[in-house]
């Protein structure tokens, strides 16, 4: 579990910690608990604080060719010594319909046993009804408590998977294996598991609600998972690429200007070193970022652009918006944010506006009205502890800043802006 804003740095020790009570350290365990030579109030009789950082170590690694037989990654990395010759696969409906024959032949050719669950990978599938169908899959199974759970498929089931293995015996491990363009640049990448849920008040889905902070302990990846998708799923993974690029990478967004709509047509496989290129540093900046806050005990994150509002675009948007495509809606609507309160001039705004359009990524949302926007606002102040903490581009591609407060006129206007370049 991740360690407490406390325990993380407070100083703990005969000094006294982040809570005011003075600590002493026991002889036995003089680094990790600590007995209160001074306690918090005439109430308390005893007390004592444990401290233990917890290490948090995974790799990601890209690799050509995952199924093909003569790479032994997925059969042979992470097995347990002296361990039956066994895997737990979480699969996602479509990527089974596409590689189940595939992955069968690949872990028999390396006479690995699998047992594999098959879950539907669209976004209104992500619930606990699925974890509880995996959890009820891994007790049948008997999965061992160093045996890695193996999850393949987008970034439903790598959340869902992920979620399971933070909860099963209280923790066992697992390894993703993206197979969109959004998983490999986005959900593969950080340490984020959980499902949405849905408000007991009205029934509202709540994205993301229930989860945990639970890093895997590899992320392989492979971009020729990307070939069998359709259009408008590789465009998806660009919504996510694209905040990247806005708020970090004068790079990437050159890349993608110049190069996205060949990249969309020929699914990531050209061979010239832009589409590696354009995935490596989406991966690379994703990692540099939270990196350093994993645990998010600091809530001003350039990650977040993006996803102030699609929470709640992409659920009530009609026909529905995939997470990348909302989360673009949402970026291309903090771009005039932007523009409106002079962060960024026209010209800038309207060459965002032309490469998003020429990639087809959607700019807005019928879904975007300001009761909309303004509920997602309130969402954002609860997420990110009551202030808005909202990341815009400042003064050029790959800078930005934050706000903390936004007008309905800040919003009317920025919406009639947009209706009126569209």
């Amino acid at each position: 579990m991740p360690p407490t804003p406390e325990a993380n740095g407070s100083g703990v020790g005969g000094d006294g910690g982040a809570d005011g009570v003075m600590h002493a350290p026991l002889e036995l365990a003089p680094e990790n608990v600590f007995a209160h030579t001074v306690l918090y109030n005439e109430r308390c009789t005893k007390g004592w604080t444990n401290v233990y950082d917890r290490p948090v170590e995974y790799t990601v690694e890209m690799y050509h060719g995952l199924l093909d037989v003569e790479n032994s990654v997925l059969a042979t990395r992470y097995m347990p010594e002296g361990g039956m010759r066994r895997r737990f696969l979480v699969v996602d409906k479509t990527v089974h319909e596409l590689y189940g024959d595939a992955i069968a032949r690949y872990f028999a050719h390396h006479k690995v046993q699998i047992k594999v669950v098959v879950l539907p990978g669209e976004e209104e599938n992500k619930h606990l009804d699925a974890v509880m169908q995996v959890l009820d899959a891994l007790c049948e199974f008997g999965l061992h408590r160093r045996e890695p759970i193996l999850a393949i498929g987008g970034g439903v089931v790598l959340d869902i998977t992920g979620f399971v293995a933070s909860m099963y015996r209280r923790g066992v491990p697992y390894i993703r294996v993206p197979t969109t363009l959004l998983g490999i640049v986005d959900a593969s990448v950080g340490v984020k598991t959980g499902v949405d849920y849905k408000s007991p008040r009205d029934g509202t889905p709540l994205k993301n609600r229930v989860g945990a902070f639970y890093a895997p302990i590899a992320a392989f990846l492979d971009k020729r998972f990307i070939a069998t998708q359709d259009t408008r799923n590789v465009i998806n993974g660009l919504g996510e690429i694209m905040k990247l690029a806005l708020v970090r990478s004068p790079e990437l967004f050159g890349l993608i200007e110049k190069h996205g709509a060949r990249l969309v047509k020929e699914r990531f496989q050209s061979d010239d070193g832009v589409a590696d290129r354009v995935i490596e540093i989406s991966i690379q900046t994703m990692l540099e970022e939270l990196g350093p806050n994993l645990w998010e005990f600091k809530l001003e994150r350039c990650v977040d652009y993006g996803h102030s509002f699609s929470k709640i675009i992409e659920f009530e948007s009609a026909p529905p918006l995939m997470h990348g495509e909302a989360v673009n809606v949402d970026g291309f609507f903090c771009v005039v944010l932007s523009l409106m309160r002079g962060w960024i001039s026209e010209p800038l705004c309207l060459r965002i506006l032309a490469v998003m359009r020429q990639l087809g990524l959607p700019v807005f949302d019928a879904s975007m009205t300001l009761p909309n926007l303004a509920r997602a606002c309130s969402d954002a102040l609860e997420h990110r502890h009551g202030q808005l903490r909202m990341p815009l581009v400042r003064n050029a591609i790959g800078e930005y800043g934050f706000v903390n407060e936004l007008s309905e006129d800040e919003l009317e206007r920025a919406i009639a802006w947009i209706r009126t370049h569209l």
